[in-house]
């Protein structure tokens, strides 16, 4: 069978907070890596619609500010079938596209910005100018401003409250991982292995920590495991244990 994500059933049973799922690809050496303008990065097309099938289960998409201005971020859903399956659902037709800045400094070109197709947020630093405020509040649905202490917290209990979000995807990058896997608050950690070594300069992993305070280790459950001969690519399924 080809690997799929459409059928799983998110069953949220915190009430104060959306179901939090993370999706990353690494290469085989364990490194990350952005899409620029010299790269097609590590997915196939197979990694591509699967990461589609996981939006369809969200009701909100969150990248970091670096990934957005890298490789852009959206939370488009390329099958129109789920599209359509989204709406009889009675969901929009897209997920709600969201990212954290600390600084504001985002590409407006971007899609993320310019697309008619969804609806955006931005979590910025609740210390950045009052006039970024302004300016952003142009080009998006909302504007948050985000405290520095639990931020995560605070994003996800936001999007809850305003929004009524039951499943949100994090979809990186390292930086934004590693505050959501620090507060201990993703509830699911699905992974792509890529057959491609990628060896950069300096390490960079699917998670970075944004404070070092020593080894954080989490345990996890794998819940399931699909591969494809055509890509020769792994999808990983796992739970967090203590959530």
């Amino acid at each position: 069978m080809d690997p799929s994500y459409v059928d799983i059933n998110f069953i949220n049973k915190n009430s104060s907070r959306p179901y939090l799922i993370s999706n990353m690809i690494i290469s085989s050496d364990g490194n990350t890596l952005f899409t620029d303008g010299e790269s097609s990065g590590l997915g196939s097309e197979i990694d591509k619609r699967l990461m589609g099938e996981l939006r369809y289960h969200a009701d909100v998409v969150l990248n970091g500010a670096e990934t957005l201005r890298i490789c852009g971020s959206s939370s488009l859903i390329r099958s129109e079938s789920l599209v359509t399956k989204r709406v009889s659902n009675g969901k929009t037709a897209h997920p709600i596209a969201s990212v954290l800045t600390n600084s504001g400094k985002l590409p407006l070109d971007n899609r993320f910005f310019t697309s008619n197709e969804f609806d955006s947020i931005v979590f910025l630093d609740h210390e950045a100018d009052s006039a970024k405020f302004q300016n952003l509040k142009k080009y998006c649905k909302d504007v948050v401003p985000v405290p520095k202490h639990d931020r995560a917290v605070y994003i996800l209990e936001y999007l809850k409250k305003t929004y009524d979000a039951s499943v949100v995807l994090l979809e990186g990058g390292p930086s934004i991982n590693g505050i959501f896997f620090e507060g201990g608050l993703i509830d699911e950690y699905f992974i792509t292995i890529s057959p491609q070594i990628f060896i950069p300069e300096f390490s960079f992993t699917s998670i970075k920590p944004n404070k070092f305070e020593g080894i954080l280790h989490q345990k996890l459950d794998l819940i399931a495991v699909q591969s494809s001969k055509e890509s020769g690519e792994i999808f990983l399924r796992y739970k967090n244990r203590n959530n």
